[in-house]
């Protein structure tokens, strides 16, 4: 037991730390992946809701005294997500098939990337700083929609390597008949 404490606690820091120093120094939109959102999402459908609730704690904490935001802000928004994302898995979601895996990372990169904006501009209201506007431009959603499009790469490439290593997930694909 101790022994999964122990490696799960170092996968976290090493995640973190990938996602904080080596992935925004990248190039050609590496440096747009979400390596957190989207180990958390697959923590969560193939290991279930405890083992993902304690990496998104991990995963905040560490990313909280990493951060300028209010302490709290990323556990807080990461243990949302995947309450939520568990939420869509059970009552929507009938099976572990990729398309299930894009909704899910779907979901939890417009859910982070709101919820973190929120929290910033209201963190700098409060703070007085009004010479920060939430600029929701043309600039704001072509981000965006970048950070989906390398994110669901990233999803369909691990999925696959996944489907290959174990035969716990299937790539469903409905057809006609």
């Amino acid at each position: 037991m101790y022994g999964k404490i122990i490696i799960n606690t170092l996968l976290i820091f090493a995640l973190v730390a990938m996602e904080k120093s080596l992935l925004p120094n990248l190039p050609w939109g590496i440096s747009y992946l979400s390596l957190i959102l989207t180990a958390l999402i697959f923590i969560l459908v193939l290991n279930g809701l405890d083992l993902a609730l304690w990496w998104a704690l991990g995963a905040g904490f560490l990313l909280d005294i990493l951060s300028f935001t209010p302490f709290g802000a990323f556990i807080i928004i990461l243990t949302i997500i995947i309450l939520t994302a568990n939420f869509l898995l059970n009552n929507f979601f009938t099976n572990r098939s990729l398309y299930s895996f894009f909704a899910l990372t779907v979901f939890a990169i417009f859910s982070y990337e709101l919820f973190l904006n929120f929290v910033n501009y209201f963190y700098k209201l409060v703070l007085g700083d009004n010479s920060e506007v939430l600029k929701l431009d043309l600039n704001f959603f072509i981000f965006e929609l970048k950070l989906l499009i390398f994110n669901l790469i990233s999803v369909f490439i691990i999925f696959y390597i996944f489907s290959f290593i174990s035969r716990r997930l299937k790539p469903v694909f409905l057809i006609r008949k």
